[in-house]
């Protein structure tokens, strides 16, 4: 009778790699994307601590979140289902409200902030409601994309399109 050696998971796998790439590109685009405009208008000194502030805010967040998934039970796949197992139904409710108002306003917020910015590069061409309204435009056909492996592809491209953009901003 042979022993079974207990199975092993993989430290890193293929899907996390996926993940993490795709993590790095949003990251890398929405970062460079607000970050000049916060220097200019707080200064390097303020900017600077915010953004300290705000990295170490939320990699402390991801860190807790890690440990709470780890000694949760498996039913618990979702933020909604993380916060019914804390409290219950009223968890629930507050996760998933939290999570439709960020779901919601995000890109309301993106839009925004593209349209003011394009509005600052291209003074004379349109109006700042024109732009967030051509803006608004360019997102439909990504937001009818399925599910998130279809959106890798465009990821990448955004992701280097704003590193390309970033070393010319740099380099003038």
């Amino acid at each position: 009778m042979a022993t079974q050696s207990p199975t092993r998971s993989a430290l890193f796998t293929l899907e996390d790699a996926k993940i993490a790439f795709n993590i790095f590109c949003c990251i890398c685009g929405i970062g460079s994307l607000g970050m000049p405009s916060n220097y200019a208008r707080a200064g390097w000194g303020y900017a600077t601590i915010a953004l300290l502030f705000m990295a170490f805010a939320n990699i402390y967040a991801t860190v807790l979140l890690s440990k709470v998934m780890l000694v949760a039970p498996v039913t618990v796949k979702t933020y909604s289902d993380l916060g019914e197992w804390v409290a219950g139904k009223w968890g629930r409710i507050v996760v998933v409200v939290s999570q439709m108002g960020v779901c919601l306003l995000a890109p309301c917020a993106f839009l925004v902030l593209g349209g003011t910015l394009l509005d600052v590069l291209f003074p004379d061409s349109f109006s700042q409601t024109v732009w967030i309204i051509f803006m608004a435009l360019m997102v439909v056909p990504v937001a009818l994309i399925p599910t998130m492996k279809e959106s890798t592809g465009m990821a990448v491209a955004g992701c280097l399109g704003t590193i390309v953009a970033d070393v010319i901003g740099v380099s003038i």
